[in-house]
């Protein structure tokens, strides 16, 4: 079973074989590209297209956030271990929850 350090070091494999840059440089860019994803992925939707299409959009957002994750240097399955940890530790609905 892959898991998302798998999957991060596959795309930074891609990456560096296909030229794209993962130096500090890029950074910006990297998370200016995230969001053309997500943007794309909003874009189809509404428009109707069929949910692949959504689908692929936000796999290419995911791959370009394992890219910048590795430029990062980051380790994405403990990323991900302590943010779900965090999530499930907070209230019902907490994102809706609002104090006084």
């Amino acid at each position: 079973m892959s898991t998302l350090n798998d999957y991060m070091r596959e795309v930074r494999e891609l990456a560096d074989a296909k030229g794209f840059g993962s130096g500090p440089e890029r950074i910006w860019e990297m998370l200016a590209l995230i969001h053309t994803e997500v943007s794309e992925a909003t874009d189809a939707y509404k428009k109707g297209e069929p949910m692949e299409k959504v689908g692929e959009e936000l796999i290419d957002a995911l791959i370009r956030i394992f890219h910048l994750l590795s430029a990062l240097e980051q380790d994405p399955e403990a990323l991900y271990r302590a943010k779900m940890e965090k999530n499930w530790g907070r209230p019902y609905r907490y994102n809706t929850v609002r104090g006084g």
